[in-house]
């Protein structure tokens, strides 16, 4: 089974160079805290994971050391790229470092993976049909424009931006403009659609820091959405972007 995975990981480097790979943090960690276990240990791997700027993945993985060198020293071995938000690329406009989608998946199907092929793949047309088809049911019901489980993502970074203030940096455009909460400071464009957070950036989602400034023009949260996350309807067929 060793040899097999092996055998994988070097077929997926190969695939193409603009590719980004992952690794699922949940199994990361999962082998990682067999040798540095403890909660304290965790609570750090997972800030460093989650962290999406440089400053922040540096100073986790500091402590990291402080605690536990041999600790850190193994951790350096996997590229930030893989595993942490700080260092995704905001191409993608996603920030997912798990690999549940996949795990949902392979449980859907394992009672068919020991059948014949033609069994198998039949069994996989069926159950990817009847998800279709109940999505599309569901959004025959929905009368927003945004992705219902993202647009609860945006009402969560509606509330959270009730403790920042924006401040314009006085542009024509109106798109510049600094965020504070009196402790912690973000320098926001709104064309661009970035935060120094990050944030945005990696999801396509308005942060927080993000949305008093398009408050601040008066403009609705929503049409700054990556259009990933935008549905339209044609001939009553449902297209998730």
């Amino acid at each position: 089974m060793y040899v097999i995975i092996q055998g994988l990981v070097e077929v997926i480097k190969g695939l193409g160079e603009t590719v980004e790979h992952r690794f699922c943090v949940k199994h990361l960690y999962g082998n990682w805290k067999k040798r540095f276990p403890g909660a304290h240990m965790k609570e750090l791997l997972l800030k460093a994971a989650r962290a999406t700027t440089v400053p922040d993945f540096n100073q986790a993985m500091q402590k990291i050391k402080d605690i536990n060198p041999e600790a850190y020293n193994e951790k350096t071995k996997v590229p930030p790229t893989q595993w942490s938000r700080s260092a995704f690329s905001t191409r993608t406009q996603c920030d997912l470092q798990v690999n549940n989608t996949c795990e949902a998946f392979n449980r859907a199907i394992f009672g068919l993976r020991e059948k014949p092929i033609i069994t198998l793949l039949e069994g996989i047309k069926h159950y990817i049909t009847v998800k279709i088809v109940k999505q599309r049911q569901m959004l025959e019901r929905y009368n927003g424009e945004i992705c219902p489980k993202i647009q609860v993502l945006i009402e969560k970074n509606k509330r959270a931006a009730g403790g920042w203030k924006a401040t314009w940096h006085g542009d024509m455009e109106m798109v510049n403009f600094n965020v504070t909460n009196e402790t912690d400071k973000y320098i926001v464009n709104l064309t661009q659609k970035t935060c120094a957070c990050r944030k945005w950036d990696l999801t396509g989602i308005p942060c927080a820091h993000a949305i008093p400034c398009i408050w601040h023009n008066g403009l609705a949260v929503e049409n700054f959405v990556s259009s990933y996350y935008r549905y339209c309807s044609v001939s009553n067929i449902f297209i998730c972007l």
